[in-house]
């Protein structure tokens, strides 16, 4: 399946003379995932990677040897999509910067998932080949169990969006996202709640199950409420949201 237009990545050589000062070897160290291994793994790791910028839209494809490798995202975000018997692109899940998409990895056969991977903003991902991450995961513990625990908060995310789609609204889902983005991404202040780098409506709705058309209905209603105040991508929501939304039992 293919949601976006797939154009080849620029990808930026993979030798590495000064691990001390490379920039895959600092994206390793501040992970919250590599960053407790020791300074010789992670010279190790950051030999191996390979950095590569994908633009937005653009479908994240890995090939020959970088094929199920582990890919730690740097800058940007990447979303899971997943295309609908009507053609509406859904988004299942979004990656943000810090995060590790490992669906190609855990295949038996390191193919991709079904699930398209695509840049929702130019991003920069870091790859480790798929053998250098196991034998991570084999010797050290703690981060295949954190695969664990991440790969189970995503298995819950999905089987929300499941039963959201069964069971709700598209007012009530959008108000859970905007819920759930305020509690992963915003930054309380006297003014409300601030949630600095807002998706687009069009992946608001990919989120939802929606057209862009509603969302940006229900936004609009929303601000002409006094419940939040959108500028370009900053959106700020009021207390009075939490409280409508608590009374209404949606948080």
């Amino acid at each position: 399946m293919n949601t976006a237009a797939s154009l080849s990545p620029t990808e930026t050589a993979c030798h590495i003379r000064d691990t001390s000062v490379h920039p895959a070897l600092g994206a390793l160290r501040n992970s919250r995932w590599f960053g407790g291994l020791s300074p010789s793994t992670l010279a190790r790791l950051a030999t191996s990677a390979c950095i590569r910028s994908y633009w937005t839209r653009q479908q994240v494809t890995l090939e020959d040897r970088w094929a199920g490798a582990a890919a730690l995202i740097m800058r940007g975000s990447i979303c899971a999509v997943r295309k609908t018997d009507g053609s509406r692109e859904l988004i299942l899940e979004t990656f943000l910067a810090g995060s590790i998409v490992v669906d190609a990895k855990v295949a038996s056969d390191g193919g991709l998932s079904r699930d398209s991977l695509v840049a929702a903003e130019t991003s920069v991902l870091l790859l480790l080949p798929r053998d250098e991450f196991l034998a991570v995961t084999h010797s050290v513990p703690e981060v295949a169990l954190a695969l664990v625990d991440e790969c189970e908060r995503r298995l819950s995310r999905v089987k929300s969006l499941a039963w959201g789609l069964a069971t709700t609204d598209v007012e009530s889902r959008l108000h859970r996202l905007l819920l759930d983005l305020a509690r992963d991404q915003g930054e309380v202040s006297a003014a409300g709640t601030v949630i600095a780098h807002f998706p687009t409506q069009q992946e608001l709705a990919g989120r939802i199950g929606a057209c862009r058309e509603t969302v940006s209905r229900i936004v609009a209603d929303l601000a002409r409420q006094g419940l939040l105040t959108l500028q370009g991508r900053c959106l700020t929501l009021m207390p009075r949201f939490f409280v409508l939304a608590r009374a209404a039992e949606i948080v």
